[in-house]
């Protein structure tokens, strides 16, 4: 197994299924099945969906051309590696605290849920910001 590919992807809600799809097309076709793939997919998933409503939340308006965002996908014998470069604001996932299911009970807070996920799917999160450039870097060991 080995792939290296990237899409690039409007940052519009529209663009989460066409990442899915991606996503699991591009590990199918390079043997990634199973749990591995699923969790893939979905942590996927939840990264686009955070760039799409928080990167680029209230700055649509502000240029002239859609925002946009790209995916990598680096399938190598043991190991996938999903790498987010999306020019949106800053936000790095390993700051964020872990949900508290209370406040969501209550009413006092929705959401929450999304980078937890993705911890909880993928081995490493790695993420970087350079100038007006981040990359967020998703790592999955996976059997195969």
């Amino acid at each position: 197994m080995m792939c290296r590919v990237r899409k690039e992807f409007v940052a519009d809600k529209a663009a989460i299924p066409q990442v899915h799809d991606f996503v699991r097309s591009t590990l199918e076709a390079n043997g990634v099945a199973g749990t591995s793939r699923d969790d893939l997919v979905l942590a996927c998933d939840e990264a686009a969906t955070n760039i799409v409503e928080h990167a680029f939340a209230g700055r649509r308006s502000m240029s002239k051309s859609d925002p946009h965002f790209i995916l990598a996908l680096n399938c190598r014998k043991n190991r996938v590696t999903a790498t987010f470069f999306d020019s949106g604001a800053k936000f790095d996932p390993r700051a964020v605290a872990a949900p508290d299911i209370r406040k969501n009970l209550a009413g006092e807070r929705r959401g929450g849920y999304g980078v937890y996920l993705i911890r909880r799917l993928v081995d490493k999160i790695v993420y970087s910001a350079r100038r007006r450039l981040n990359i967020t870097r998703l790592v999955k060991e996976v059997s195969g």
